[in-house]
């Protein structure tokens, strides 16, 4: 007779060795392939590349999950009596307990069900349905008593009937059922046993039920069935207890049975409950033991830890304390401020291990943390960017797609369109996906574009009226997509200024801009279409075919994305087969098959372990992987051990056992294996550290034990401290602290040379950009009016831009999403721009709120036209002003060409008339506003042209006036040596701040001080990004000195010159 076979080894390498040499051994046909059950992908990659590295190929082999291997053996063994998928999945219950809850019939006669879904959201039943699918998935495995006394109908409670009712209406085999009929087969059918597998391995696994073991001993009487199992320890340990279990026996028990209980070694005896109770599980079976085990170099602190455990120890020597060598770093414990800086450490810990360690792969580091969705985005931020010798090519495995991709963002963002109002942003956000972009031939630079017609075009929210109607919203129609397109388009009919059908134009006016008017409003009418498409309830087939229809109409496949289109069609079939599969035949919302399907997509990939890079993975997901060196990251308090979550309704919470799987168990567990499958180092990593006050905060109880056992069992050599103590590194709160460069302190160091700079240490500031002038091949011979005076009023930015090709200006254009209540400041400028130009052509106040309103821009109803008739109160004086001064848009224009100071300076003067140059804003007058006018007037006044030599600037409320200077080509030479100089080094010349100093009595630094740092009302200079890019150096001493003299060389003249007009 056949038996189970068990093979222990307290290493995964020894075990995978063992088994390829029994596949070697023993082999079976070639065509049957090789069965194993594993129990992540993670273990199935590392395995299968372990067992081609030992036997050089590895072929026909099938890595499954046990159920998946299960499942199989029923089909092998039941053909006709068991369906191709389990249809007692978590998902296929979910879809059929849905159909359940939608039935009122059966939730009324069941009080707790009724009062519950009385107010539930369809969201809210699919999320009822999708919890009891995986809670009736746990009771299959691990309470299959209560199942078999559920359906013969010995239980009252509701989630019995709700069980019962399952069985009778759908699918009835589940696995117990069908173990069942197998049991039976198999005794009954000699024929049976030949249709099992020659031969089914399960490798590593770190748990199996009770039910499932019975099963595997069963069908080991009939094929090779053997189980590789992790055992640490080569000393019987199945009945040992932690301290604290001990100590409660003690309090509990009066029969001095506590007395005799070991502890052994204390980590595996509290960090191990769950693996002893799956090694006690394993012995009870009637199986072939065999044992493989590799006792571990005890050399290192690591080693001697993972050596007690072995020996089953608590120490070499009870009571003696061994001595760890100072140069000893197998274990290091790093305390970090977050974790950003605990991926940034880390960073330069490897880097260090690689330059110590030449031969050390980066395949061989394993980098664990408890969420991998957390820290995915630090460690691209980190690992990722790096392009030089300190790149380390690295891999985020088993992480889902919750970390979406901008095509899978874009693709939800369409889906959930129906849900929002179709406003401004979430329509547009779509386009930046390069799918998109291509599917309807735009261009990056066509999208900048659009986003800027969409504001300007007055488009907020909604598709049209009938849109905001069946909104049931008393709102206007002048901000929504309809109004704002059609105001794009007819641009390309209409003159600016006029109107028709309420519309005023706006935007493009070329044929090129045209085209790409005409590829967003075929998008836009694709987008308006799945408001009607996607609403209302379907079939969950219909959905799908909708899903994928919305793939097929908005994204271009390409090489670049046919991995993400693939993966979401998958899913999306995935979630169609699961609702077949479990008979619903019912309509759902598209809010329900969209939580159906974005669980889909979180679900942890596959992958990529084993790769010749550093593997990220979740702590559960790389459980029990060796590696030379194994770093934990982001052991926090609180956070690592998780605590069991269980719903209310969760019976095996209510009713635990011994045996039941707890998380806090598991994970401690998980911590052990860790460990334990650090062949070299073990690196671990916590944020100890509170960000905001630097207060200390406790580590992970994990670490706290691990402590506790490495001061209990050994001292440094010649130190008085702890060993965890020395161990344990602090790390400053900063990635550029002076602290990380200094000799002092050999145990912090870092290769980010960015931060250091000749050698010296750089305490948070950068340095300056520019250090020396830049050399300029020659100086500019020929120097336009226009760009002279764009320099003044922005020097550095003129030097970034122009010089340096540094541009700071956001890509993003701001979009509002609701209808505009008030003016802001630049629609209010362009609305005192629109009404002046009005005036001046003579149209009336109610033909500007016309053209306006039909802009889209202003607030709709009384509100707009109080707004509108305050700011056509507010031009009329300056109009009347430029009237009496002559003014006109369209006036009189003068070309000059001056020489001066061996520069030629050539531009235009505008507008003049009889009184002189005159220049407006419809705003307050700002500092920019009087150098424009100051370097017009200046070269008006050094031309021999035969205009009067005078000027006069007005504002809505101001009016200022320059005569005749004297020395004109003086001053322009003067100007010009400051323009040629800010082209090789940042001036320190602000002119709002420059204007305060010159204009302002009193103290003049101070007033120039306030203008710098700004306020809550008032945009200050040095919040400038091209500011603080040019001077990152400096604080408020930038207004010192230069600055000073700066202002009075430049604008000294302007304000000695400048009469203002009462």
């Amino acid at each position: 007779m056949k038996l189970l076979h068990v093979c222990y080894g307290n290493q995964l390498e020894v075990l995978a060795d063992q088994l390829a040499e029994h596949l070697d051994n023993h082999a079976v046909s070639p065509l049957e392939p090789e069965l194993i059950a594993v129990q992540g992908h993670a273990v199935s990659r590392w395995l299968a590349l372990r067992l081609a590295t030992d036997r050089g190929i590895l072929a026909n082999n099938k890595m499954l999950f046990p159920a998946e291997l299960l499942w199989l053996l029923f089909r092998r063994v039941l053909p006709e009596d068991v369906p191709p998928f389990n249809g007692f999945s978590a998902q296929t219950l979910a879809w059929r307990l849905l159909a359940l809850l939608q039935s009122e019939q059966f939730v009324s006669r069941h009080a707790a069900l009724a009062h519950y879904l009385k107010t539930a959201s369809p969201i809210g039943q699919w999320q009822l349905a999708e919890r009891l699918g995986r809670q009736f998935e746990q009771y299959l495995i691990y309470r299959p008593d209560w199942i078999q006394q559920w359906e013969s109908e010995g239980d009252t409670h509701w989630q019995a009937a709700l069980w019962r009712r399952l069985m009778t209406t759908g699918d009835d085999r589940h696995w117990l059922n069908l173990r069942t009929r197998l049991v039976k087969m198999m005794a009954q059918e000699p024929a049976a046993a030949e249709r099992l597998p020659a031969r089914i391995t399960l490798f590593g696994l770190p748990r199996l039920s009770e039910v499932y073991l019975g099963i595997l001993q069963t069908i080991a009487a009939y094929c090779d069935v053997r189980i590789y199992a992790l055992n640490y320890s080569s000393v019987f340990w199945a009945d040992i207890v932690s301290d604290k279990e001990r100590t409660r026996q003690v309090l509990s028990d009066q029969s001095g049975l506590a007395d005799y209980m070991e502890t052994g070694n204390s980590l595996l005896a509290s960090l191990g409950r769950q693996g002893r109770a799956y090694f006690g599980q394993l012995l009870e079976l009637d199986a072939l033991d065999e044992e493989v085990f590799c006792p571990p170099a005890s050399n290192t602190l690591l080693g001697q830890i993972q050596s007690d455990i072995f020996y089953l120890r608590e120490g070499r020597d009870e009571g003696v304390q061994r001595e760890v060598d100072p140069s000893d770093s197998s274990i290091q414990i790093h305390v970090c401020h977050s974790p950003m800086r605990e991926v940034e450490v880390l960073h330069d810990r490897l880097l260090d291990q690689f330059d110590r360690q030449p031969d050390l792969d980066p395949a061989e580091v394993l980098v664990l943390v408890p969420d991998i969705e957390t820290y995915a985005a630090y460690i691209e931020a980190v690992f990722g960017t790096l392009t030089d010798d300190r790149r380390i090519p690295f891999r985020i495995a088993d992480c889902g797609q919750s970390q979406r991709t901008s095509l899978i963002e874009a693709f939800f963002a369409l889906l959930d369109m129906p849900f929002g109002r179709y406003d401004a942003t979430a329509v547009s956000m779509p386009l930046a996906e390069p799918a998109i972009q291509k599917q309807f031939d735009l261009s990056g630079t066509d999208v900048d574009q659009i986003l800027y017609w969409v504001r300007e075009s007055g488009i907020r929210w909604g598709i049209d009226a009938a849109d905001m109607s069946r909104l049931e919203l008393p709102v206007g129609e002048e901000n929504t997509w309809r109004r704002g397109s059609d105001r794009l388009i007819l641009s390309h009919a209409l003159p600016p200024g006029a109107v028709f059908d309420q519309l005023a134009p706006c935007g493009p006016s070329d044929t090129t801009d045209a085209q790409v008017v005409g590829r967003l409003r075929s998008y836009l009418e694709q987008v308006f279409m799945l408001r009607d498409e996607l609403s209302g309830e379907c079939t969950v087939i219909d959905w799908s075919v909708k899903a994928n229809s919305l793939l097929d109409r908005f994204f271009a496949l390409d090489a670049s994305n046919e991995s993400e289109l693939r993966t979401l069609r998958d899913s999306l079939t995935g979630v169609a087969y699961s609702a077949e599969a479990a008979g619903y035949n019912g309509t759902v919302t598209l809010e329900v098959y969209r939580h159906d399907l974005a669980q889909r997509l979180a679900a942890p990939s596959r992958g990529f372990f084993g790769t010749g890079a550093v593997t990220f993975a979740s702590l559960a997901a790389g459980r029990c992987l060796p590696a030379k060196l194994v770093c934990l990251l982001g052991m926090n308090d609180s956070v690592y051990p998780r605590a069991d979550s269980r719903h209310g309704f969760d019976l095996i919470a209510q009713y635990p056992r011994v045996s039941d799987q707890r998380q806090r168990e598991e994970d401690r567990q998980v911590f052990l294996d860790a460990v334990l499958c650090a062949r070299e180092q073990l690196y671990i990593s916590y944020t100890g550290r509170d960000i905001r006050d630097d207060r200390s905060k406790p580590p992970s109880t994990l670490i706290s034990e691990l402590f506790d056992y490495i001061d209990r069992t050994s001292r440094p050599q010649a130190n008085m401290s702890k060993t965890s103590s020395v161990i344990t590194i602090q790390h400053p709160m900063q990635a550029f602290s002076e602290q990380y460069f200094q000799d002092n302190a050999p145990q912090l160091f870092s290769y980010a040379r960015e931060l250091v700079r000749s050698g010296d240490v750089v305490v948070p500031g950068p340095g300056a950009l520019v250090d020396v002038p830049l050399t300029r091949r020659e100086t500019e011979s020929e120097i336009t009016l226009e760009n002279l005076a764009q320099f003044f009023t922005h020097p550095v930015r003129v030097l970034l831009r122009d010089v340096l090709d540094i541009r700071l200006e956001s890509a993003d254009v701001l979009l509002q999403t609701r209808e505009p209540v008030e003016l802001d400041y630049y629609t209010r400028m362009t609305v005192r721009e629109v009404m002046l130009a009005e005036k001046q052509r003579g149209a009336a106040f109610e033909a500007v709120v016309n053209q306006l309103r039909a802009s889209g821009k202003v607030p709709m109803g009384t509100a707009g036209f109080r707004a509108l008739e305050f700011e056509w109160y507010k031009i009329t004086p300056l109009y009347d002003r430029l009237l009496s001064a002559g003014y006109s848009a369209e006036g009189e224009v003068i070309e000059l060409a001056l020489d001066v100071a061996g520069t030629r300076l050539t531009g235009s003067v505008s507008p003049l008339t009889a009184t002189g140059l005159v220049h407006c804003s419809v705003m307050d007058l700002t500092a920019r506003d009087r150098i424009r006018m100051w370097v017009s007037h200046l070269s008006l006044c050094a031309s021999d042209a035969s205009y009067t030599r005078s000027s006069q600037l007005f504002g809505p409320d101001q009016a200022e006036s320059f005569d005749v200077i004297g020395e004109p080509h003086a001053l322009l030479a003067d100007l010009i040596a400051v323009y040629q100089e800010g082209l090789t080094r940042p001036l320190p010349f602000f002119p709002r701040s420059a204007w305060e100093y010159v204009s302002t009595g009193g103290d003049p630094a101070k007033a120039a001080a306030r203008t710098w740092a700004g306020n809550d009302y008032a945009w200050g200079e040095s919040k400038d990004a091209y500011n603080q890019l040019a001077f990152r150096d400096s604080g408020i001493e930038i207004l010192e000195g230069e600055f000073e003299q700066l202002a009075s060389r430049i604008l000294g003249p302007l304000q000695a010159n400048r009469v203002v007009i009462r």
